[in-house]
């Protein structure tokens, strides 16, 4: 209960900060912070789902490291976009999406992503990946796939649930 008290403070500052004055300016603004993080979330998640489907077996006689290096580039930009663009979005409600269940649920499962992508982006096999005839695949890789599809999806659904709080 205290961390809920602490991080419902820390959205009360949010919402006072001047993030959300960005919205002021025109009635345009935030449709379009709205589109930039929808765009960035495809980006994000239409190369993680390519690139988990290979690691789970799909596409064998495409090279997994041929695969692997453009999308997770192209995941990263989508990333960074969608990260800046939802905190300015956050701001707006910051008070109320921190008190919901679906934003606790939503950090779950990009905590589960992203310590996912790091445990795999430190595996002895991944690292070697350029080295080695990378057209098959090995059990690491294919959970590594199932657990990122799972909490990237999850977290794309908790996001959208927020449409509706």
């Amino acid at each position: 209960m205290e961390l809920l008290q602490y991080a419902l403070e820390l959205a009360k500052d949010f919402e006072s900060s001047r993030f959300p004055e960005v919205f002021q300016y025109a009635w345009w603004v935030y449709p379009a912070f709205n589109t930039g993080h929808i765009l960035g979330l495809a980006m994000l998640f239409g190369s993680i789902v390519s690139l988990d489907l290979r690691m789970i077996g799909m596409w064998r006689s495409i090279p997994l490291y041929d695969m692997a290096r453009p999308l997770t580039r192209i995941a990263l930009f989508g990333a960074l976009i969608a990260i800046t663009t939802g905190v300015f979005l956050l701001s707006v409600k910051a008070r109320i999406y921190v008190s919901s269940p679906i934003f606790w649920a939503k950090s779950g499962f990009l905590m589960i992503a992203l310590l996912n992508a790091l445990l795999l982006r430190f595996n002895k096999p991944w690292r070697y990946l350029s080295q080695v005839d990378s057209r098959g695949t090995i059990p690491r890789f294919k959970s590594a796939g199932l657990v990122s599809l799972m909490s990237w999806t999850g977290m794309l659904i908790c996001g959208r649930f927020f449409g509706y709080i």
